[in-house]
């Protein structure tokens, strides 16, 4: 597998496998799979977000009556750059890397891995937010769904519009 320079596995993902190949009693498909470079930019549907448009789509939806109003809502923002941008799956490695944003001032809510690591355990987060029609929680878990899937879906809005702001290239 690929690593970090600090040796770090990048996400647990396989990287440039071939078809075939069996791994843990898993057959891989056909195909090769890259990593995103996370330092840089994150890429999703062709389109690619800077660290500073990810910081302010963040900024636009954290704080006092906004999506993310508690600390354990992360978890939704947790789940749509997962999927949608390919930022880490393993949970404390989300967090230090929103640490790392160049946000314009510090946040209201902060994101810490003690409190998201329960939410980002749940099973819906092994769905694809991209296909939000699809994702089944579990009855157990509707009312984290409904708070994430508010979180994931304000973030896809504020990452979109982050594209289309004049002045951005775009």
């Amino acid at each position: 597998m690929e690593t970090q320079d600090n040796g770090e596995l990048m996400g647990g993902r396989i990287v440039n496998y071939f078809g075939g190949a069996t791994i843990h009693n898993m057959v891989l498909n056909y195909g090769t799979n890259t990593m995103n470079n996370y330092n840089s930019m994150t890429d999703t549907g062709g389109v690619r977000y800077t660290d500073a448009e990810v910081a302010r789509a963040l900024e636009a939806i954290v704080g006092k009556e906004r999506p993310i109003d508690a600390k354990w809502k992360w978890a939704g923002a947790y789940w749509w750059l997962r999927w949608a941008c390919g930022w880490p799956v393993d949970v404390p490695r989300f967090c230090r890397r929103v640490q790392e944003l160049p946000f314009s001032e510090a946040l209201d809510v902060k994101c810490e891995y003690n409190d998201i690591r329960r939410v980002c355990t749940l099973t819906f987060m092994e769905q694809d937010p991209q296909k939000m029609h699809a994702v089944q929680p579990s009855s157990a878990d509707t009312a984290q769904f409904a708070a994430c899937r508010e979180v994931a879906l304000r973030l896809a809005e504020e990452l979109k519009n982050a594209t289309a702001q004049p002045g951005t290239g775009r």
